[in-house]
């Protein structure tokens, strides 16, 4: 009696230290994958959709300052649009988010990958790996997100050459 006690004690303890995803966060990797071909397709009446109306996000430039309108990150995602073709993204992983201030999952979605695409300008292409995190509303729209990567790296390799 005394073993299975122990052992019931220990199952317990072990299932305790297992953090439970947030119940929104299979969703919300679909949302992502869904934001992810969106982009890829440029189709921005959709992406558009896909965002509240207030909304944070931090783009991958140097210096970029944190957007606070869906205008401002509708007109960043524009400009990749512009300067790019054939975008697309090869995701390594989604992965469960936390809330900053209580570590515990809040279903909103992280992803390490891969884009792709050719410069406008010199037909130059590249490869760079991304990470990328969105956190969604209770309507499934994008509140807050950010892509780090090297952005201004991509556009020094894919500039036309001097001539």
């Amino acid at each position: 009696m005394k073993h299975i006690l122990l052992i019931f004690t220990a199952a317990l303890f072990l299932g305790s230290c297992t953090q439970n995803p947030n119940p929104t966060f299979d969703a919300n990797v679909e949302l992502a994958k869904t934001w992810f071909s969106t982009f890829e397709a440029e189709d921005m009446e959709a992406l558009s959709a896909m965002y509240a109306d207030e909304v944070e996000h931090q783009g991958a430039f140097y210096g970029t300052e944190l957007m606070t309108t869906k205008d401002e990150v509708l007109a960043y995602i524009g400009g990749w649009h512009a300067a790019m073709d054939d975008i697309s993204y090869t995701p390594e992983n989604f992965l469960p988010g936390v809330d900053p201030e209580t570590n515990l999952p809040n279903g909103s979605v992280r992803t390490y990958g891969t884009w792709r695409a050719t410069s406008v300008a010199s037909g130059k292409s590249f490869a760079a790996k991304f990470y990328h995190y969105m956190t969604f509303d209770e309507n499934g729209l994008i509140i807050n997100g950010g892509d780090y990567g090297d952005a201004m790296g991509i556009m020094m390799a894919v500039a036309p050459d001097a001539e």
